[in-house]
Parts: structure tokens; C-alpha cells; sequence
């Protein structure tokens, strides 16, 4: 009786929400809710604990909505782009309060990270006819520093007896970061701790436009294909405000100063992908393929692989395997050398860097009495670059500039119809 009473009072609260956005008038056919909860855990470096609930309420006139809600901590120490040395390295904290220090030949770790964020999207599916929808959602999510307001539209048209099916896409993003300590000036030495750092005075924005076209194809009667190109334009702030640059001795390779990094503030990406869907009986293979390049000089190649065995009706397992390949930016560099000129951009962050990564694991997922899914998910990601490049001077060329990062993903989903 109670959860009779509570799944009750969930399908009139999702109705009510959804005249909200303009979808009423009609007997809802089905309500789908799903949530899920990850840990992501680096070794000796950040832990992600991420939880989420999402609802999907479809209506017998065709007409849909969909909420979201995200809640996520993330904390451990993050690599704040400086380089090794052969002493220990003492860096004062983002706030500008304390300091913090690194043994010698380690990659410097900044210990004081930690933050939460908390998302919240939802939109509708409304059909204009048989054969065309139109879609719309909005989005906002806010972090201790950093808050996001978005919106999406998407026009989704039919053809060839719904064998073909043609998207075109749209979103808008606006962001602030305000950064604890304020936004450091590009290229300034980092002071020691003290109430007088040098900051920048304002918060930073920063502008996401996206648009995009997506055709889905029947192949046939066991086979679909997709294939969508996007274009993204990122105008605004992009530096990361707690990331810094080592400048090292010419001869030694030891760092006689600290500056903060700086990024272009504009970016241009353009977006690659392929999907194939392909059921072997009962089994289905997924292969995807996506390709990114922009204008910072990224170029980056990723293969997605799985493959769902359905070795019963209630039991399904699910390998899968990811390999990324990303060359680097125009302004990466490892460190920048006293004596030479200062670029107009630079970064040391490594995830702008030449890497590798794969990710290889496991889903195992059940179907439970009156409709009821439960499901398991382990991986292990595993992230490498040049770690000895040949070019390194003096004390670096005995240190691994770019540490591999090995990560353990772990993640509970629960679902249940209404």
C-alpha cells in the first residue's frame, strides 16, 4: 500500500511539473525512473562519489518530459602543472592562505582540492506531426566556483517509411567561475602566502554554442547506423585558475619561478562521430568512432567498443573497451625555459597534452520482478603520455614528466517503470 501511495503521488507530481513546461492534456502512459551511483578513484589523486536520479514521463499523445538531478564531491590531489625539481618545492595555496610542499623528483600535487556540484536539467518532446518532433531543455548546475546555465533544441524529422531519421541540434551555455582567491593575472609569479596576491578583479564568463546535424539509418532488420558532425564555438575565460608553469634554469632544469598559465579565449571545435548497432541474435555489438579537432591544434581519435551477451532473459553481460589518442595543444608545454621569450599562450596541464588512455570493463545487469533493472559496472582507466621526452634538460631528464594515471570506475543503476 505505501508504495502504491508513493508511486502514485510521484506520476501526479511529475504531471504537474511537466505543465510547467507546456506538456499537459493526456493520460501519461509510462513513467521510467532511473538512478545510479559511481565512484571514480585515481590512485594517490582525485576521488569522484556521483549520484543520479532521472525520470522520464511519456504520454499517450506522443509527447514526453524528462528530469534530472546530479549531485557530485569530488576531492584528493590534483597536479597543478608544475614540474619536478631536485629539491622540495614549496606552493602556496589557491586561496592565497598557506602553503603546501612536494618531495624531490615527485609531480607536484596540490592536496587542497575539494568542491560539490549539483545539476539540474529537464525538458519535453513535443510532435509537430506523424513524422517530425521538436525537443527543448534547460539546464543549470553550480559548483563552489563555477555555475552553468544552459538550454538545448533539437528538430527530429522522419523519413522513407521511419527509416531514416534526420536531427538537427542547437544548445547555449553560459559560465561563471569565480575561483577561490580571485582569477590570477596570466603570467604572474605566484606570490607567497599573504592577504596582497595579485588577482584579477572581476569573475570570468565564458560563452558555449553548439550546433549540430544527426542521420540515423535502418540498415536493415538487424542494423542501424549513425552519423553527426557539431560545431562548437568557446568564447570567454578558458584558463584554469589553479594551474601554473614551471620556469626552470636553462642549464639545470630546476625552477627558479612559478607563473600562472594562460588560454586562449576563444575555441573552435569540430566533431566527428559514427555509431553501428548490430544484433547477432539475441547479442548486440556496439561500435562507435568519434574524431575531434579545433583550433587550439587538438586532435583527437576515440574507438568505443561493447558488446551486450544476453545469456538469459533476465541476465545480460557487457564487456567494454575504449581507446583515446589525443595529440597536443599548440600552447602546451611541460615548463618554460629563463632567457626565453614568454609565448602568447601557455599550459602545462597534461589533459591538454600528447596521451593515450583506454578504459576496459564490465556490465552486468538483471531484470528484477514487476519490471524492476539492477546493474553492475567496473572499469579500469589507464592514462599515459611522454614521460621522458628528449628534449628535457638538465635534472628533468632523470623524472617522469607525465606520470601514467590509472583510475578504478565503480557504478550501482537501479531502474523501475511506474
Amino acid at each position: 500500500m505505501v508504495v502504491a501511495a508513493t508511486n502514485k503521488n510521484l506520476r501526479k507530481a511529475l504531471v504537474a511539473a511537466c505543465g510547467l513546461i507546456g506538456i499537459s492534456g493526456a493520460s501519461a502512459e509510462a513513467v521510467e525512473v532511473g538512478s545510479a551511483v559511481m565512484l571514480y578513484k585515481e590512485a594517490d589523486r582525485i576521488k569522484v562519489l556521483e549520484g543520479v536520479l532521472s525520470v522520464n514521463h511519456e504520454f499517450s499523445s506522443g509527447k514526453s518530459a524528462n528530469f534530472k538531478i546530479v549531485f557530485d564531491t569530488m576531492s584528493g590531489p590534483s597536479a597543478n602543472g608544475a614540474a619536478p625539481a631536485s629539491f622540495i618545492q614549496t606552493f602556496t595555496r589557491p586561496s592565497g592562505e598557506g602553503s603546501y610542499q612536494t618531495p624531490i623528483g615527485e609531480t607536484p600535487l596540490d592536496d587542497t582540492f575539494k568542491d560539490s556540484r549539483f545539476a539540474l536539467s529537464g525538458g519535453g518532446v513535443l510532435p509537430l506531426n506523424r513524422m517530425t518532433d521538436l525537443s527543448a531543455g534547460l539546464y543549470v548546475s553550480s559548483e563552489y566556483d563555477y555555475s552553468s546555465l544552459g538550454a538545448n533544441a533539437a528538430l527530429t524529422r522522419d523519413f522513407n517509411k521511419r527509416s531514416t531519421t534526420l536531427a538537427l541540434r542547437m544548445s547555449y551555455f553560459h559560465d561563471t567561475i569565480s575561483p577561490e582567491g580571485g582569477r590570477p593575472i596570466p603570467f604572474a609569479t605566484m606570490a607567497d602566502p599573504g592577504p596582497d596576491q595579485p588577482r584579477l578583479s572581476d569573475d570570468g564568463t565564458k560563452d558555449v554554442m553548439d550546433l549540430g546535424l544527426a542521420w540515423t539509418q535502418v540498415l536493415s532488420r538487424s542494423t542501424i547506423a549513425q552519423l553527426s558532425y557539431t560545431f562548437s564555438k568557446v568564447s570567454g575565460y578558458q584558463t584554469d585558475p589553479y594551474k601554473i608553469v614551471s620556469l626552470v634554469d636553462a642549464s639545470s632544469g630546476n625552477p627558479d619561478n612559478y607563473l600562472y598559465e594562460y588560454r586562449p579565449d576563444e575555441r573552435a571545435r569540430h566533431v566527428l562521430f559514427g555509431k553501428v548497432n548490430h544484433h547477432l541474435g539475441r547479442d548486440i555489438v556496439s561500435m562507435s568512432y568519434r574524431f575531434l579537432t579545433d583550433d587550439w591544434g587538438i586532435q583527437s581519435h576515440t574507438v568505443d567498443l561493447t558488446y551486450r551477451w544476453n545469456f538469459s532473459k533476465t541476465k545480460y553481460l557487457r564487456p567494454h573497451f575504449r581507446y583515446y589518442n589525443q595529440g597536443e595543444a599548440d600552447f602546451y608545454q611541460r615548463y618554460l625555459v629563463g632567457g626565453d621569450e614568454l609565448p602568447e599562450h601557455v599550459s602545462a596541464d597534461y589533459r591538454l597534452g600528447d596521451m593515450i588512455a583506454y578504459t576496459i570493463g564490465l556490465k552486468h545487469g538483471r531484470l528484477l520482478g514487476n519490471g524492476h533493472n539492477l546493474s553492475f559496472r567496473l572499469e579500469y582507466y589507464m592514462q599515459t603520455g611522454e614521460s621522458h621526452p628528449a628534449d628535457a634538460i638538465g635534472v628533468l631528464k632523470d623524472y617522469d614528466l607525465y606520470p601514467t594515471v590509472g583510475a578504478i570506475i565503480f557504478q550501482v543503476g537501479y531502474s523501475f517503470g511506474l
